[in-house]
């Protein structure tokens, strides 16, 4: 089935793929953009984790961010989208689960995230960056007060929990995105503790209160299709403009140009 929003009010295509140097790029996809063909963008890790993944609708959503992700930073560093290295090495446990990174330049960073019908990879030049996206209202009202209790610090989860029942769910959405793209860009994870991490309120403009680490954090809210909130943020200095790409013409585009099927191909049922 089609989801209900349409696609954000961004431009279809820029001028370059290649990022600018001060220039944070957020590119925008739907799952259903992803066609068979794009499995030649993929390397081996992608596919060997989107083989992990029980659900058809999780491996179209992975495959989805991977293909733009590819895509976008082959074309800046002149490389074959499949042939980038792509590290996701844990620096606390060494397992392949961590924060994806290029392993062979720090020219650029990115970060992924997808939810439902909805598919982010922000690319930025020159610092690190985390990107979140979530869908508002996917918990229901004890579970939304469950996860609130242990995954936000006390100040934000008081914060939603003298709102309105029907406020909260927002509210919420917007306190775990701000968090997770921090995370995602300090590649800190669920290791720090909900008052490690400590973020104004969601009625106010997005800043860190409190961190645990010395790094300078920068956060931004995101525009984002109706029925989603996102956010990004980045260590060191915040870029200098931020802009908004849709991925689906590129991705639609690859497809056209791919011939023949691929070997690779994981249809979805």
């Amino acid at each position: 089935m089609r989801p209900l929003y349409g696609r954000p009010p961004w431009p279809r295509s820029g001028p370059d793929l290649a990022p600018l140097p001060g220039v944070c790029q957020v590119w925008w996809a739907r799952p259903d953009d992803v066609r068979p063909e794009h499995d030649a963008l993929l390397g081996e890790a992608d596919l060997a984790r989107r083989a992990r993944l029980a659900r058809p609708a999780d491996r179209q959503r992975m495959t989805a961010g991977a293909a733009v992700a590819r895509l976008v930073l082959g074309t800046a560093l002149g490389t074959s989208p499949a042939d980038l290295r792509i590290d996701r090495t844990c620096p606390t446990c060494g397992s392949p689960h961590g924060r994806p990174r290029l392993a062979d330049t720090d020219r650029l960073d990115f970060s992924i995230s997808h939810s439902a019908h909805c598919v982010v990879v922000a690319v930025l030049p020159g610092g690190r960056v985390g990107v979140d996206v979530e869908e508002v209202g996917r918990f229901a009202p004890g579970e939304l007060e469950e996860l609130a209790a242990c995954a936000l610090s006390d100040a934000e989860h008081e914060h939603v929990a003298r709102l309105p029942a029907a406020a909260q769910p927002c509210a919420f959405t917007v306190c775990w995105v701000r968090r997770e793209a921090v995370l995602k860009a300090t590649g800190q994870g669920l290791d720090v503790p909900p008052e490690g991490l400590v973020l104004t309120s969601p009625s106010a403009p997005p800043r860190v209160l409190h961190r645990d680490g010395r790094e300078p954090v920068w956060l931004r809210d995101l525009p984002a299709p109706a029925g989603f909130i996102a956010a990004l943020a980045g260590l060191g200095t915040p870029p200098d403009d931020v802009v908004h790409r849709d991925a689906g013409p590129l991705l639609r585009q690859t497809s056209r140009r791919s011939s023949g099927p691929t070997t690779r191909s994981h249809r979805y049922p």
